[in-house]
């Protein structure tokens, strides 16, 4: 296998692996980590899954370590600024050198690996592994992995780690993880090792009962957040304040309900691995990491004037959290730009966002998976609804016809293609 010298034309052949392939095991991926002396078992770990909120709680974790002084390594897909930031090593994108160092580690074994009988590595398979080498080699105290899709079969589900996260669980991705909440909780409690403890934000009691139903089974400690323990002060585009248990006013940045309830639970695992394990954190520093914690697209401003807003939500529980939150907003002019992939919910998202917003304009990403935006347009009841099929003119037109609050939301990819363009209109 060719080897690269070429950053550019690296990540166009690891984009161009195959994204999602029918799995009924990790062998591939347990046989890859073999190849090259268990990477994944060099470093600790923490593991997060979930429909939503995943990378915004790997980030609170990631922060609240950060500040305490600690090595930080964090793996989470997809990307929104740009490919290295999957893998990252105290707040730092991996190199474009190592990118091609530890890829190439990994096509010099490809000859190998097809001789002994073995696919390849997809895509993710890829990127996980080429994280785990990069992890294996440094100086980690606790490295934060995010799950793909699902959990049981997942790439990185080959780690052990020390605690076992689900942020949420909704419908998505229905076609690889089953067509109901059970079926998809079933899948990503695949993640819990026997003795690990599990934490979650989960609040349906249903979905509680088979989280604790696997614990019970697996021997392992199951840390629910505590809703009840939870005080709201203030909650709006500039921050959240609250308390939780002994915590009083805390304060963060990104906005929304359902970024408190990231938060509360980063903080759960955070106390619970400050008395199990050598990960001792502060209460100081543990406010100071919460309200330094950023996400890109995830309702993020890119514009104070006019007001823009950008959102990755791209699902039906994504949008409706949103839309929750923009409903609270004191605004009387409230537009929405939608672009959303083929696969997903289409229709009952576009009723949320019907119900919320008082302007529409539907366009469409660049990348093939989207849906045109003739026919989102169709699925809205909307009586002020428009098409603008060009990602920059729509951009010019957010800039020249401007209202109290804009939101971009439908997709990350969406997400990713309009973000620097909307940052790059600015300075013109």
């Amino acid at each position: 296998m060719q080897l690269f010298t070429d950053i550019n034309s690296f990540i166009e052949f690891v984009e161009s692996r195959k994204r999602f392939s029918k799995k009924v095991s990790l062998e591939n991926m347990e046989y890859f980590v073999s190849l090259f002396d268990h990477p994944e078992n060099k470093f600790k770990s923490i593991h997060v899954t979930g429909t939503n909120g995943k990378g915004s709680t790997v980030s609170y974790l990631k922060n609240i370590y950060l500040k305490n002084g600690y090595n930080v390594a964090t793996f989470t897909s997809p990307y929104v600024i740009k490919f290295n930031e999957r893998i990252t090593y105290n707040n730092e994108y991996i190199s474009d050198e190592d990118l091609l160092k530890y890829g190439n580690m990994i096509l010099s074994k490809y000859d190998y690996i097809e001789n002994s009988g073995y696919e390849l590595p997809g895509f993710f398979e890829f990127i996980t592994l080429l994280a785990f080498l990069y992890f294996a080699d440094l100086n980690i105290d606790i490295a934060i992995i995010e799950v793909g899709i699902g959990g049981r079969l997942d790439a990185t589900n080959v780690i052990t780690p020390i605690a076992s996260v689900i942020t949420s669980v909704g419908m998505d991705h229905t076609e690889q993880l089953g067509s109901t909440k059970e079926l998809i909780l079933n899948e990503k409690l695949g993640i819990v090792k026997k003795g690990i403890p599990l934490f979650t934000a989960v609040k349906e009691d249903a979905l509680i009962n088979q989280m604790r139903e696997k614990c019970f089974s697996t021997l392992s400690d199951f840390i629910k957040v505590d809703y009840e323990n939870l005080k709201i002060k203030k909650m709006d585009l500039d921050s959240s304040i609250f308390s939780y248990k002994g915590f009083n006013d805390l304060k963060i940045k990104l906005p929304g309900m359902h970024q408190i309830e990231n938060s509360i639970l980063a903080i759960e695992v955070i106390n619970f691995l400050n008395k199990k394990s050598n990960l001792r954190v502060s209460c100081e520093l543990l406010y100071e990491g919460l309200i330094s914690t950023t996400w890109p697209g995830r309702l993020e401003c890119v514009s104070n004037n006019p007001l823009i807003y950008i959102d990755g939500g791209h699902n039906i529980d994504c949008i409706k959290r949103v839309c929750e939150f923009v409903n609270n907003l004191n605004f009387n002019h409230k537009r929405v730009i939608i672009s959303i992939s083929n696969d997903k919910d289409k229709k009952s998202m576009i009723d949320l966002l019907d119900h919320t917003f008082n302007e529409l304009i539907f366009t469409k990403y660049t990348y093939k998976r989207s849906a045109s935006s003739n026919e989102l347009f169709d699925l809205s009841n909307s009586s002020n609804k428009i098409i603008i099929k060009d990602i920059d003119d729509v951009i010019d037109y957010c800039f020249n016809n401007q209202c109290e609050f804009t939101l971009f939301i439908g997709s990350l990819y969406l997400i990713s293609e309009i973000r620097p363009l909307i940052l790059n209109y600015k300075k013109n």
